[in-house]
């Protein structure tokens, strides 16, 4: 390969590692963005996650129709448990349309179930941790960052890149969640019942 070849393979692996959507890795920095990616509860767009006093930031990916979304729920609650109260803020992430797949095409609907997830505190509640929740929009999402399936858990580090991140549900999740919690954790407290 002569020295022009080869200049121009890199220059094209170089142009073409910087088009098309992001991937969510362990080291990337996912929020913020250039453009809005979130509508919050009173409608406004935000660009990156509102602030939190919690020390401990998780991210949850939640699509309501997915039966492994609520397996990840249940671990995040048992794993914040290990915890004092008020260590870990948690950002639901909810795509606002889901893509419905019949036999005569598709169809935009908004999700099945927008509730709060159990055993976790929205404004004003009760719970072991917070849960700020927010609805991504597809569009903007989809172009910034590479998500092909779901649930993805994200765990932040202090200076917004992602510690460690979960794709899908495993049975090791919530010890996982756990040990990272305790390390991050100002103080931990007693194992919950059953660990």
């Amino acid at each position: 390969m002569n020295r022009t070849t080869f200049l121009t393979a890199i220059f094209a692996a170089l142009l073409l590692s910087a088009c098309g959507p992001k991937a969510i890795t362990v080291g990337s920095r996912p929020f913020p963005a250039e453009r809005a990616l979130f509508v919050d509860s009173s409608g406004r767009e935000l660009a990156a996650l509102p602030a939190a006093a919690e020390p401990v930031r998780l991210v949850m990916m939640d699509f309501p129709w997915c039966p492994a979304c609520g397996d990840v729920w249940k671990s995040i609650r048992e794993g914040t448990l290990a915890v004092p109260r008020g260590t870990v803020r948690i950002y639901r992430i909810l795509f606002d349309r889901e893509m419905l797949y019949f036999a005569g095409g598709t169809r935009e609907s908004p999700p099945l179930s927008t509730s709060h997830p159990p055993g976790f505190e929205g404004p004003g509640g009760t719970g072991s941790s917070r849960v700020t929740t927010l609805a991504a929009l597809p569009g903007a999402f989809r172009k910034e960052y590479r998500l092909t399936q779901g649930p993805v858990l994200l765990l932040l580090a202090a200076d917004g890149t992602v510690a460690r991140k979960w794709t899908g549900f495993s049975t090791s999740l919530t010890g996982e969640l756990v040990s990272e919690l305790r390390k991050r954790s100002p103080s931990p407290s007693p194992l919950p019942p059953g660990m």
